[in-house]
This record gives C-alpha cells, structure tokens and sequence, in this order.
C-alpha cells in the first residue's frame, strides 16, 4: 500500500518558459500522506540542539508504515543540522540498474517543491566510479523516493544526491566510494543518509535476536559483522560507517528501535520488518 512507484516525466519548474525531466513518485503531487504523518508524530517539543554533538550522518527507514520514526529521525536532525546537501544512500531493491551503483542529476519533483540535486558533487561521484548517470534506476525504487518529500520539508533549501548500491556492488568500486565519502564528510555542510530497513520476513522474537547483532555492529562500527547482518543493504553499510572509521572519533547514538509487528498491534505476524534510527555525531572542533 505503501510503496512508492516512480517514473521520470517533464515537470514544469517555476519558469515556465522551459522545461526539464525530474524523477516523480507516486506522492509527487499528494502531500496529505506526509504532512498526516508529520502533525501526528511530530514531537511535542522540538529536540533540543546538544552540547557538542554536530550530526553529520544517520540511518533512517524507508518503510512508511514507520513513518512516525521517520519523522522523529528529520526533526531531531532539523534542530541539530542545516546541511546545503544531503547525501542518500540506498539499496537498488529491483536491481534496475544498468551498474552496480547508480547516480543521477536529475532534480526530483515533490508535494513540497522540487527537490535540487547538487550536480557538481554527483560530477565528483561519477568520476570517482568511472560510472554514467543511470536515471532510470531509480524508476519504482523507494529506498529514495519515499524519502525525498521529507527532505524537501525539512531542508527546503539543500540539495540531494541519490546513490543506489545493489548487493553485486564490486569492493573496488565501494573503496573509491568510500574514500570520496569520507571527503565528503569532513565538510560541515554536508550530511550522509542510509536509507536502510533491518531484519526481513521472520517472527518478532528471531527479528529482536537478528536487530542486537546489528546494533552492536553499527555501534562499535565493526565492518567485520556487516556481511552477517540480516539487514537490506549491507554494501551501504559497510561503505557509511567504513567512511565514518576514517574520520576518527565519531559518537553513534541510536534513537529509536522497533518493528513492524510492534507498530501494527499485530504480534504473531510470520513476516516482521524491523527499523532503527540512528544518529552518529563527531565531537565539536
């Protein structure tokens, strides 16, 4: 019910003498499923800036029926953050891509405005890989497009760069990734995403089991475990928090933790997802 299907189609931009294509979503030009989600899981109070801490990346779900995880995930980094660009990572689910790992430049069209991509950093991407832009892998590909809209929301002004990485993706490709990342990271005007869901089609108890194993990987940022992991997007794993090794110190807090069963009052359920949100900060210069 859920899922996003997308579909690259001309969008008119704000002048309209001219036209270009953009990625559309199935909510592209719906906002009601979002902002429903937003006044019904916003907190209260808005989280509190933290002495010291400066978010620079974070693993949040892509599974709206968390939608209220999601939102707590982008208000915390709202109060916390004010990145000019955001750096999406995502599993390529339907493996649509023509490569391994896909990017693109075209903007993305949502019920909150279009969401710009910043072109000159994807130049740096697809130089680092020796890849071509790939639109059309992001065609149905929700990992991104049900995330977009928040991030129009609540960083109307940044830019986006999308990357899917599918489960074939070469080491030799994920290390030059990585080392760009890890650049990438260091500027305080940039934040990283994983789009990322955890453990797949099992009961409660074996997802509860399977999620303390990830946790205690991504917290002591272990790359040796990530191939073990029950999770969907093991090489975004490895290539977030290998960057993340590179820059030192660096405090991983986990914020939320449940699962599909527990979101639904439907305990029993044989085919649980599992969610996270996590944060993960580097002490203030």
């Amino acid at each position: 019910m859920w899922r996003y299907h997308s579909a690259l189609i001309f969008c008119l931009l704000t002048t309209p003498a001219w036209v270009r294509t953009c990625h559309y979503s199935f909510w592209s030009d719906n906002p009601q499923p979002y902002l429903h989600a937003i006044q019904k899981s916003r907190p209260a109070t808005p989280p509190p800036p933290a002495p010291g801490e400066r978010i620079r990346a974070g693993i949040v779900t892509h599974h709206f029926l968390a939608s209220g995880l999601m939102v707590r995930f982008f208000e915390t980094l709202r109060a916390r953050t004010s990145p000019q660009t955001i750096i999406l990572i995502g599993p390529d689910h339907f493996h649509h891509g023509a490569e391994n790992i896909s990017l693109s430049s075209l903007p993305w069209k949502t019920p909150f405005g279009v969401l710009e991509t910043d072109t000159g950093m994807v130049e740096q991407f697809k130089a680092a890989t020796r890849l071509s832009e790939d639109p059309e892998a992001f065609t149905g590909e929700h990992s991104v497009g049900v995330l977009v809209p928040f991030l129009k929301y609540y960083f109307p002004h940044a830019r986006i760069v999308p990357i899917l990485i599918a489960t074939n993706a070469t080491p030799s490709r994920l290390r030059d990734l990585r080392n760009l990342l890890a650049k990438f990271l260091r500027d305080p005007h940039t934040l990283v995403l994983l789009s990322m869901d955890f453990s797949h089609k099992s009961v409660a108890s074996i997802a509860d089991s399977r999620d303390a194993q990830a946790q205690q990987a991504i917290t002591a940022l272990d790359l040796t475990k990530v191939e073990r992991l029950n999770i969907d997007c093991h090489k975004g794993l490895w290539l977030l928090m290998g960057a993340l090794r590179d820059q030192g110190q660096v405090k991983v807090r986990i914020s939320e933790h449940t699962n599909s069963a527990r979101l639904t009052g439907n305990l029993h359920q044989p085919d649980v997802t599992s969610y996270f949100s996590v944060f993960f900060s580097f002490p203030s210069s």
